[in-house]
């Protein structure tokens, strides 16, 4: 009876640290200067100068958009850099941090190309994306409030319209030390 119940507690056990160690987090390694994060701008301001590239699943996201501007402008993004609400700029979940998105309106087909400076929208609220301002201008969503896009992940089709090097990734600064 002690060796069965030995036996199932170290299966549990192995089973268990097989999962935990499984499912590591890749956390960026902050910057070393602590220098502003220089602005970064797009590198072409048309959508067809761009790949659309899968999310990691295979597809697009279609979904739910909103956008946000003067209550968050001047602070700080994820990624580290000063949010401005004039620059075409967006907060996902998932997709990483100073990567592009493609966001088309579905309602209008229209499309904006935006840098993922952030996180966000919160989870219970049921949409995928939150745009700046700037872009939401551009897609035709300021008076609307929210509208449902498709979301995709662009890279530059040409090295040379690729930006010279991403903005350094500052992470806050840890106060428990």
């Amino acid at each position: 009876m002690f060796e069965k119940s030995r036996f199932v507690f170290v299966l549990v056990i192995t089973t268990l640290w097989g999962c935990a160690t499984g499912l590591q987090a890749q956390t960026p390694a902050p910057a070393e200067s602590s220098a502003e994060a220089p602005e970064s701008p797009l590198p072409s301001a048309s959508a067809t100068d761009f790949w659309a590239t899968d999310l990691g699943a295979g597809t697009a996201q279609r979904g739910k958009a909103s956008w946000y501007g003067k209550r968050f402008h001047g602070r700080r993004t994820a990624s580290g850099e000063i949010f401005k609400m004039s620059a075409l700029t967006a907060a996902h979940r998932t997709l990483p941090l100073l990567s592009y998105a493609k966001v088309t309106l579905l309602s209008t087909g229209k499309s904006v190309i935006v840098r993922i400076n952030d996180r966000g929208p919160h989870i219970l609220t049921h949409r995928i994306i939150d745009l700046s301002q700037a872009a939401a201008a551009e897609l035709g969503l300021l008076d609307q409030g929210t509208g449902d896009v498709l979301v995709e992940r662009v890279v530059a089709r040409n090295e040379e319209d690729a930006p010279s090097s991403p903005p350094p990734l500052r992470l806050p600064p840890l106060w428990n030390r």
